[in-house]
C-alpha cells in the first residue's frame, strides 16, 4: 500500500522559517517566577543561534553528539535546536532511566558533551562515563564538581555573544540520536539524518492540517522521548505554542489552566482518567448517579452514530445536547474543555476506554511508530479513524503484511542501522521492507489492526499459540489493575500476573485490603474476558501487591514491559503451581505463597 511523498525539508529550515514567519507569536510558554510567561519565536531564534556559534567555541563541532539529560524545560529545546543548527547531534537521555541505564546509553552514542539541569545527573553517573566527557553544560548556577570537564551554563554561553552560523547542516548530516525501548535487554542506538526529520514533521503535518497557528500544545512526556519531540517539532512548524511541564504530576490541574487543543498521552494515562470519570459518577448521590449514567450512555449511543458515518436522529440530538449541558461538558473540563483530539501512543489502548471517553466527547486517536522508523508509519485523523485500529500508512509510507501476520514497512524514514551493529541486513528483505517483528492485520475499512509482537506469542503444551499483548490490554481493565502479564509458555494453562498503580499500593500494605483487592480482580476476569479463545483465558491469577515501576528495571521509562526480567522474578511462583497442575493437585482459592504474592486459581 503506497500512499505518497513528503516534501523534502531539513529541520533548521523548519525552525527559520517558522521564526521568520511569525517572529512575534508565542512559540514556547515557560513556568517561571510562578507564573506561565511566552518565549515569542524570534527571541527563542536568536538564543538558540547564539547558543549554536557558541557550541562550535566550546569544541562542540559538526558530527560530535550532545546529549541532554534534564526534565522538560526551555534549555531543553533552546540546546536541541542550538545542536541541530551547529551540526551537532542530540541525544536525549530520559532522566527516569538509572544511572547505570543513562552511562551505558551515553557510551553506545560516543557523546562529547552533555547538558544537564542540575550537578546530580553528572555526579550520579558511573566514572567511567564521566571520564568520557569533553564538556558539560549545566543549567544550575552551582560550581562544577571536582574533576568534572569544562562547565558551562546557558548564561555563560550567551553571554559570549557570538555571531550565528550562516550555514545550515546538509539534510546528509546526522540529526538525532535515539534510543529503543529496551524492552528485551539494554536499549538500542539509531541514528536519523537531518531531512528524515524534516520529512517526518511534514508527513504528520499533512495528516493534520487542522493544528492550526496559534494551537494549544502541552509537552509533559519526557523530551528524551521521540513522540513528545515530534509533537513539538510539528507544534513549531504549524505556528503552535508548547507549553512546557517539567514535572508530570502536576498535569491535571495545568491541563485546567492551559486549555490545550491537542494532547499526547500514553494509553495507561487515558485508562487512569476514564476510571476516575467512573468513580466520581458513582461517588455522587443516587439522583445525580443516575444522571451520569443516563448521561454516558446518551453519549455513548450520540459517539456511535458519528463513528458510524450517520447523522444523528433530531431527538438524539436533542437528548445529547442536554446531557452535555448537564454533565459531558464537566467531564472534558477537567482536561481544559478545548480539545479537538488527543494522540495515544507505545501500546494499545483498549477500545471500551476509546468509546467511553468518546461518549464524553472525547476523541482520542491512536497511532503506530517504531524507534527503526522515525516517518510514523500509521495513524488515525480526525475525520477518518476507527478505534480499536491504529489507521492509515502516511504519505510515503509502504506497509505489507508476511505471510505470518508480520508488520513489513518501506518508507524513507526507516532507520540505516543501529549504531555499531551491522545486524540491520538481517532485517531487511530483497524488496527493501523491514521486518518490525510487530503482527497485524487489515481492517473491513482498510486500516492497520495490531495483535501483539511476534517474539511474544508462545505455545501451550497443547500447540495453541497466545499472544500475550491483547489479552494483557483486557486485563488492565479490571478493577484497580494497572499492570498485567501473562505467562503460560510450554505449560498448560495461561496465568496471568496483576498489579496496581504505585498510588495504589499503599492501600494494599494491609493484608485484608490486599486479599480482597486480589479476589475482586479475580472474580472480574472471566468478564473482561468473556470473548477470548478457551486456551487463551487464564487459568490463575498472580497478585503481587508490589507496582510495576521502570526504577527496579521491570517496565522500561514508557511503561512498556521488560518480559524476561519478569519471568526471572515470577519463576519461583509459577514453578509452583505448574508443578501443582502437574500433579493434579492445584492449590484452592486465593492462596498466599509469599508476603507480597497471592495466588488464585479460576
Amino acid at each position: 500500500m503506497n500512499t505518497g511523498t513528503a516534501l523534502e525539508v531539513g529541520i533548521c529550515e523548519l525552525y527559520r522559517a517558522r521564526a521568520t514567519r511569525t517572529p512575534g507569536a508565542t512559540l514556547f510558554q515557560i513556568w517561571r517566577d510562578e507564573a506561565w510567561q511566552p518565549i515569542s519565536a524570534a527571541a527563542f531564534m536568536a538564543q538558540a543561534e547564539a547558543l549554536a556559534a557558541a557550541l562550535r567555541a566550546i569544541g562542540l563541532t559538526p558530527g560530535m553528539r550532545l546529549a541532554i539529560l534534564a526534565v522538560n524545560g526551555l534549555d531543553w529545546e533552546r540546546l536541541q535546536c542550538a545542536a541541530l543548527l551547529a551540526g551537532v547531534t542530540v541525544v536525549g537521555i530520559d532522566p527516569q532511566e538509572t544511572p547505570a541505564r543513562q552511562a551505558a546509553m551515553l557510551t553506545a552514542a560516543e557523546v562529547a558533551g552533555l547538558a544537564i539541569d542540575q550537578p546530580s545527573r553528572y555526579t550520579q553517573l558511573p566514572a567511567a562515563a564521566r571520564a568520557a566527557l569533553q564538556v558539560v553544560i549545566c543549567a544550575s548556577e552551582a560550581h562544577s564538581p571536582p574533576g568534572a570537564p569544562p562547565w558551562w551554563t546557558p548564561q555563560r554561553l550567551l553571554a559570549l555573544d557570538l555571531p550565528p552560523l550562516e550555514v545550515p547542516p546538509a539534510g546528509a548530516a546526522e540529526a538525532l540520536v535515539i534510543f529503543t525501548s529496551g524492552s528485551t535487554g539494554l536499549p538500542r542506538a539509531i541514528a536519523y539524518r537531518h531531512a528524515q526529520l524534516g520529512r517526518a514533521v511534514t508527513g504528520v503535518l499533512a495528516a493534520f492540517p487542522q493544528l492550526r497557528p496559534g494551537d494549544r500544545l502541552l509537552c509533559w512526556l519526557p523530551l528524551a522521548n521521540l513522540f513528545q519531540r515530534m509533537i513539538n517539532f510539528c507544534g513549531m512548524a504549524a505556528g503552535a505554542c508548547s507549553w512546557l511541564l517539567a514535572e508530570p504530576r502536576e498535569l491535571l490541574p495545568r491541563l485546567q489552566e492551559i486549555r490545550p487543543h491537542w494532547l499526547v498521552g500514553v494509553p495507561r494515562f487515558y485508562e487512569k482518567f476514564y476510571a476516575g470519570v467512573q468513580q466520581q459518577i458513582a461517588a455522587q448521590d443516587w439522583l445525580r448517579r443516575r444522571l451520569g449514567h443516563w448521561a454516558l450512555a446518551t453519549g455513548a449511543e450520540y459517539a456511535a452514530q458519528i463513528r458510524a458515518g450517520r447523522k444523528p436522529a433530531g431527538g438524539l440530538r436533542l437528548r445529547y445536547a442536554l446531557a452535555d449541558a448537564l454533565v459531558l461538558r464537566r467531564i472534558r473540563a477537567q482536561l481544559g474543555g478545548a480539545l479537538r483530539a488527543a494522540l495515544s501512543g507505545s501500546a494499545p489502548c483498549p477500545p471500551r476506554v476509546l468509546e467511553g471517553l468518546h461518549a464524553c466527547g472525547l476523541l482520542v486517536l491512536e497511532a503506530y511508530g517504531l524507534s527503526e522508523s522515525i516517518l510514523p508509519i500509521a495513524l488515525n485523523q480526525l475525520d477518518d479513524y476507527e478505534f480499536g485500529s491504529v489507521g492509515r500508512p502516511l504519505p510515503g509510507v509502504e506497509l505489507a503484511l508476511a505471510a505470518d501476520g508480520e508488520i513489513l514497512v518501506r518508507s524513507p524514514g526507516v532507520f540505516t542501522g543501529y549504531l555499531h551493529d551491522a545486524s540491520r541486513a538481517a532485517d531487511l528483505d530483497e524488496q527493501g521492507f523491514l521486518h518490525t517483528g510487530d503482527l497485524g492485520a487489515w481492517s473491513a475499512a482498510g486500516r492497520l489492526l495490531m495483535r501483539g509482537r511476534k517474539g511474544e506469542v508462545f505455545k501451550t503444551s497443547t500447540g495453541r499459540k497466545v499472544a500475550p499483548a491483547p489479552i494483557e490490554a483486557l486485563l488492565r481493565e479490571l478493577p484497580g489493575v494497572a499492570q498485567a502479564v501473562v505467562f503460560g509458555a510450554g505449560q498448560k494453562c495461561v496465568v496471568a500476573l496483576l498489579t496496581p498503580a504505585v498510588e495504589d499500593a499503599p492501600a494494599l500494605c494491609v493484608d485484608s485490603a490486599f486479599e480482597a483487592w486480589a479476589r475482586r480482580a479475580a472474580a472480574a476476569l472471566p468478564l473482561v474476558c468473556v470473548d477470548l479463545p478457551a486456551h487463551a483465558l487464564p487459568g490463575a491469577v498472580l497478585c503481587d501487591r508490589r507496582p510495576l515501576t521502570a526504577g527496579d528495571e521491570l517496565l522500561t521509562v514508557n511503561l512498556k514491559l521488560r518480559r524476561p526480567a519478569l519471568a526471572a522474578r515470577y519463576a519461583d511462583a509459577l514453578t509452583q503451581f505448574y508443578a501443582a497442575l502437574e500433579a493434579d493437585r492445584p492449590p484452592p482459592g486465593c492462596t498466599r505463597l509469599t508476603p507480597d504474592l497471592l495466588l488464585c486459581v479460576l
